[in-house]
């Protein structure tokens, strides 16, 4: 959510729905009760971990990403995952990413030699990345950001402003940037918006692509052309195609144990039972990272996991449905409707909750 938004939504509170109190709701006010209602009920399944009688994991199938391939990267000097004496390696957690429902590791030992790290030669990973900022309009008078557009010189089209999205004013552009996020993410390369890897690009879409986008711009009526040349990045991972050619292996996928950040140390050095191991090794999950921590006598090769990604912004203009499953709609109204009535303070706002209440028992 960008600052506007959020001044938005406080706006819209402290204002009584911008002083309408008993005239109607705008349809953007409405899909924003909409989409606050889908994510607390999305937060909620995971506090519980669908588990209890109020959600489960078929509510949410429409959003499920399954068998993502991660390959791993053994953290260099210069890296900042690197840490001397840590046998750690670790992936990017992808841009769409929600929550995580499991993972799995591609672990190699060595029977002959058990307590020995099985040698594999590493290999280039190559990143292209193009950091690109969104225009400050510099227009005058509506439309903003009219007939917007983001090209890559070697692949063409990447993403078209739809017709449904406000241009009145020019710090509507949050709405630009979610679709951005949503839309290009199909095309198969991945869009962030203004993190990534642990540093804050302010205003600007970072693309990851693992091959060569060329030069990337953005393009509005009216406003100054955007564009970004791809910066190269060059990363170390094993070379899975030696993996047969190793003279005495053992190759297994095995479950990861998640550990929280603020226990990983203690169940790493102090507690034998805990300690990450060949069967089940240990990681950490930070907001750009998954990392994978192994000992000296295996190593991980590649991560697949599982995970709910963020689901599309609930849209009337846009045309966008809500991706949950259609049994969980109702409650979606339900709790809805309680966030408007009391951001109103509407009278009727203690037996609404009573009767969602009495139909979600």
């Amino acid at each position: 959510m960008q600052v506007f938004q959020m001044h938005l939504e406080v706006n819209q509170r402290l204002q009584e729905v911008a002083s309408f109190k008993r005239d109607k709701y705008y349809p953007q006010e409405i899909d924003m009760a909409l989409n606050k209602a889908m994510f607390r009920l999305l937060e909620k399944g995971i506090d519980t971990k669908f588990q209890d009688n109020q959600i489960n994991l078929s509510h949410v199938t429409g959003l499920l990403t399954k068998n993502k391939r991660g390959e791993v990267i053994i953290p260099g000097t210069s890296d900042n995952m690197y840490q001397e004496g840590l046998h750690v390696v670790y992936t990017s957690v992808p841009s769409n990413f929600y929550w995580l429902v499991n993972s799995r590791a591609e672990v190699i030992t060595d029977p002959l030699n058990c307590t020995t790290t099985p040698s594999l030669a590493t290999t280039t990973l190559l990143e292209f990345t193009h950091v690109l900022p969104f225009p400050v309009s510099t227009k005058v008078g509506a439309p903003f950001y009219q007939d917007l557009a983001i090209t890559s010189s070697l692949l063409g089209n990447l993403y078209t402003k739809p017709a449904g999205i406000s241009t009145g004013n020019a710090n509507n552009h949050f709405q630009i940037v979610d679709n951005v996020l949503q839309k290009v993410y199909n095309n198969g390369i991945q869009v962030y918006w203004e993190r990534y890897r642990d540093v804050f690009y302010q205003g600007s879409f970072i693309f990851v692509s693992p091959v060569n986008l060329g030069t990337v711009s953005l393009t509005a009526t009216g406003d100054t052309t955007q564009t970004s040349v791809n910066t190269t990045s060059t990363y170390s991972t094993y070379n899975r195609a030696l993996i047969n050619s190793l003279p005495s292996k053992t190759v297994t996928t095995t479950a990861i144990k998640v550990h929280e950040a603020d226990d990983l140390y203690s169940s790493q050095n102090h507690n034998v039972f805990y300690k990450t191991k060949a069967i089940e090794p240990s990681m950490d999950q930070t907001f750009d990272f998954f990392i994978i921590y192994n000992e000296e006598n295996f190593i991980v090769t590649r991560m697949y996991y599982d995970y709910i990604r963020k689901p599309r912004t609930i849209s009337l203009a846009l045309g966008q449905n809500c991706e949950l499953a259609s049994s969980t709609h109702p409650k979606i109204v339900d709790l809805a409707v309680e966030i408007l009535r009391l951001d109103t303070k509407d009278q009727a706002y203690q037996q609404t909750v009573q009767d969602t209440e009495l139909r979600t028992i």
